[in-house]
């Protein structure tokens, strides 16, 4: 048997590579607007005052969008994109808001060369998925999207959504292309992925599009104008039913006073309150666990928390809501807890309790009633994930302690800032935290014993990763279980579990053979036979960035490296992937199918799971995803 627990955790990593490239590959900055100061109540200089009284006349946020101008760094492209994606914004807010649309309603929109748009829902249709809870369709054949007039075909799109009362668009521009001589000096393109999303007490309809929009920038005008739309991909799902899910956090947990003193009181109110020092804190996203502590064969709930603030551990009830009891079971405790498990270590039938804190392994024996410590092992400092399985197949639970950063909280070395450090390797860092394997050694009567096994089983090669999760799978079909690990800043492992000597197992990272290094932003991995072909198959969390997807694929970017490391960066960019396992056709290793599967746009990807949600037989895929920005409140 198999156990895993993932904590989903990250820095925003796309972020800082944007804007830490940015500043590095823009050299050229003769046409950057020079920066200037203002006096109160004077006119614009180019001199800082020597008046200790004066007060700005720029607000905050004034100061930070001057700050946050890209073609003030030459970086004219990604001006242009947020132009665009601004425009995309208003016209699709009018698009919903008012319908039909005029060629008038249009008019601060379209370019007085505008010609035309495609159409954005395809008349013919064909449905390529149908179960009771949702309906997919997409065009039927190739033909070439009809040509009409704008007002057209914007109001054919918002009467699919007429229905709806909750209404809303998202546009992520995924490349953008304005070079002089390709489409004119004041004309540009934009290729970006479209979602409309329309919802009501009895149906839910989204359209996933892709759209290419040309632009003409017309001297004197703050924002371009659209010349043409064409639709080159379209889905339709429809949801008869509404949402599938319904939030029920209230009705399980709202009956404990921790629920609403502690857990809703939010990070950025315990960040001013707790005694934290390691990285992860700061996101506010410690692990949980669930499993039957009492026997009654009902889950419960283990939340582990940061540090200052008690872990909790809610016990549910006959009618599914729960009683928090962490004092009473001796858990409570106050150290900077990142993942748990709830699993047998002893083999007598009841779940134990194991936590991955700050710079140890907290094993605590279930008593019935109660959980007493047995062991508490050493471990790098920064724990990420656990997981656990019996990888010597002996009949015991071994553990696997994934860890992330080193600590250097009272150091001066900038590493400890991870990308932001001088020396770190974005694309290929190898200054992370060694993970732990343990051997559990426990013997009937006797104290609780686990072993650090990593070197023995050869787990320390490649271990200085900054690794967010592990998962174990008999990926080859012998018999034994193999480990994947997901790393952020760089490869993933892929680690084959064979005989070794004296009747031990030898782990080989095969990841490189495999095809299976994934080389980007690791937060998670999942396994399934998702085409139920005998062979498990794997899916890992990474981040999707349309920034980082324009960003990486301009010449602008790191204009000096090779093409292959240009590669690499742009597939941190990509987002999720999906490898599929070729043992069913003779030939080991995985392929890519990301794409085809069109399951790479996770957004910010924090976690991933299998499961099959409409009980057809078929694997499904959750991924919960994060750093959520203006109204967009999709986190699912």
């Amino acid at each position: 048997m198999i156990h895993f627990a993932t904590t989903p955790v990250s820095f925003a990593r796309l972020v800082v590579l944007v804007l830490a490239t940015l500043l590095q590959g823009c050299e050229n900055r003769e046409n950057a607007p020079a920066v200037v100061a203002k006096k109160h109540g004077g006119a614009a200089e180019d001199q800082p005052s020597d008046s200790l009284g004066e007060i700005p006349t720029e607000s905050p946020t004034e100061q930070w969008a001057r700050l946050d101008d890209p073609a003030r760094d030459g970086w004219l492209s990604e001006a242009m994109a947020a132009e665009a994606r601004h425009q995309l914004e208003e016209l699709a807010a009018l698009i919903l808001a008012k319908s039909p649309l005029t060629r008038e309603d249009l008019a601060s929109f379209l370019s007085p060369e505008s010609t035309h748009s495609s159409d954005l829902v395809p008349p013919s249709l064909r449905v390529v998925y149908r179960s009771s809870g949702a309906t997919v369709e997409r065009p039927a054949g190739q033909a070439p999207a009809a040509r009409q007039d704008f007002a057209k075909a914007l109001n054919a799109l918002a009467a699919d959504f007429a229905f709806a009362h909750q209404k809303s668009a998202s546009f992520k521009i995924i490349e953008l292309d304005a070079r002089p001589g390709t489409t004119g000096e004041n004309l540009f393109q934009s290729r970006q992925h479209v979602t409309f999303a329309g919802l009501s007490g009895k149906q839910a309809l989204e359209h996933h599009a892709v759209w290419l929009t040309t632009w003409e920038r017309p001297e004197g005008i703050q924002k371009p104008l659209l010349i043409s739309i064409t639709l080159e991909s379209f889905e339709r799902t429809t949801s008869p039913s509404g949402t599938w899910f319904k939030d029920c956090s209230d009705s399980v947990l709202a009956g404990n006073a921790s629920y609403h003193e502690q857990l809703m009181r939010g990070m950025n109110h315990w960040l001013e309150r707790i005694p934290y020092r390691a990285a992860l804190n700061r996101m506010g996203t410690p692990g949980l666990a669930l499993g039957d502590v009492n026997g009654d064969g009902l889950d419960d709930l283990y939340i582990c928390q940061e540090p200052g603030l008690p872990n909790r551990l809610f016990l549910q009830q006959a009618d599914g809501s729960t009683i928090e009891d962490s004092a009473g079971w001796g858990v409570d405790w106050l150290q900077d807890s990142r993942s748990a498990l709830l699993v047998d270590l002893d083999n007598d039938g009841r779940q134990d309790l194991a936590v991955a804190i700050f710079g140890s392994l907290l094993l605590a024996r279930n008593e019935g009633s109660r959980f007493s410590i047995q062991a508490v092992l050493p471990t790098s400092e920064s724990t990420t994930s656990l997981s656990a399985a019996d990888y010597d197949r002996d009949g015991q639970l071994d553990l696997y302690l994934c860890a992330y950063s080193p600590d250097r909280t009272i150091d001066s070395d900038p590493q400890a800032l991870g990308p932001l450090g001088a020396r770190f390797v974005f694309h290929d860092a190898k200054n992370g935290s060694p993970n732990t394997l343990f051997r559990n050694e426990i013997e009937q009567g006797k104290a609780w014993r686990f072993t650090d096994v990593t070197a023995a089983t050869g787990l320390d090669a490649s271990n200085s990763r900054w690794t967010f999760a592990a998962s174990w799978e008999d990926f080859d079909n012998d018999g034994d279980p193999d480990l994947y690990l997901a790393n952020d800043y760089g490869r993933n492992c892929l680690f084959q579990n064979n005989p070794g000597p004296a009747g031990g197992a030898l782990f080989l990272n095969v990841a490189p053979a495999a095809g299976a290094e994934d080389s980007a932003s690791g937060m998670s991995s999942a396994w399934a036979d998702y085409d139920r072909d005998g062979w498990m198959d794997l899916y890992i969390g990474n981040m999707f960035s349309a920034a980082g997807s324009r960003v990486t694929s301009h010449t602008q970017f790191k204009p000096a490296i090779p093409a292959d490391l240009r590669i690499k960066f742009q597939h941190f960019a990509r987002g999720n992937t999906l490898l599929r396992n070729l043992g069913g056709s003779g030939s080991p290793g995985f392929a890519d199918t990301s794409v085809v599967a069109g399951v790479t746009i996770g957004r910010w990807a924090w976690s991933s799971l299998f499961a099959d949600l409409n009980n057809d037989g078929w694997e499904d895929l959750l991924v919960a995803n994060g750093y959520i920005t203006g109204q967009d409140g999709g986190d699912l």
